[in-house]
């Protein structure tokens, strides 16, 4: 499905991602974390071709240039700052946003309503969007996004923002679309969020990328050793050394 082959971006003289290599399959889930900083996002903008890379990523077996030129309704990205219009109410919004992808709103509709109840906005679709919260705002792009199910869908920290409710809908939304084809890639700093929903991590750190792939095999305390061992964090032996007791 997407093979990435011998990554590396630089900004000027500073090198982001060197020597990047893995694979995805279809209906893969995959979670990517790592330091602030680490290229996460430029990551995701090279598979994108929003930025320009050296190296190789493949889609298909073609260019990821060539397929986003032509399968472009097949792949979905929601970066990190979404855009929304304040001046449409949510269910306008919607509307739009598959008018533009030209999907029939009565074809799309019941999934519409479902998502809306699932981020509790049902009682919001007629507001305006300026009156949203900013996690209103981020539930309202993630809808627009989720509702066009899309073959490739690559989500920029898509929990930023979100109450608990919506992190248990997105995950269930999210692993509900993978088994059913779908090939998700999205970027969190939540190992939290990763563990019990990816079938892969992908850890970047100091410019390389590891994936860990049988996630669904290990459990909680095997996922966070491994993630440590690569970041090279020993953060166990320096809590030890902390005193921060009352005296």
């Amino acid at each position: 499905m997407l093979k990435i082959k011998n990554l590396y971006k630089s900004y000027e003289e500073l090198s982001v991602l060197e020597n990047v290599n893995f694979e995805i399959h279809k209906g893969e889930l995959l979670g990517i974390i790592g330091p602030n900083g680490a290229g996460k996002t430029t990551l995701l903008n090279s598979i994108m071709s929003n930025i320009d890379f050296n190296g190789e990523i493949l889609i298909d077996e073609i260019s990821n240039r060539e397929f986003i030129d032509k399968y472009r309704d097949d792949i979905l990205f929601l970066p990190d700052q979404v855009f929304t219009y304040s001046f449409l109410t949510g269910i306008e919004f919607i509307k739009f946003i598959l008018d533009v992808k030209k999907i029939p709103f009565s074809d799309a509709s019941n999934n519409v309503n479902l998502l809306f109840q699932l981020f509790n906005l049902d009682d919001r679709l007629d507001s305006l969007i300026k009156d949203y919260s900013r996690g209103m705002k981020r539930k309202i792009a993630l809808i627009s996004a989720l509702v066009q199910a899309p073959k490739i869908l690559l989500l920029d920290e898509p929990v930023t923002g979100l109450d608990t409710m919506s992190l248990i809908a997105l995950k269930k939304v999210l692993i509900s679309m993978s088994k059913n084809g779908t090939t998700i890639i999205f970027s969190t700093h939540i190992l939290d969020f990763v563990e019990n929903m990816c079938d892969s991590i992908l850890v970047i750190n100091d410019k390389r990328a590891t994936k860990i792939d049988g996630i669904g095999a290990m459990d909680k305390n095997e996922i966070e050793a491994r993630f440590l061992q690569i970041v090279g964090n020993e953060i166990d032996s320096k809590v030890d050394k902390l005193s921060l007791n009352k005296v």
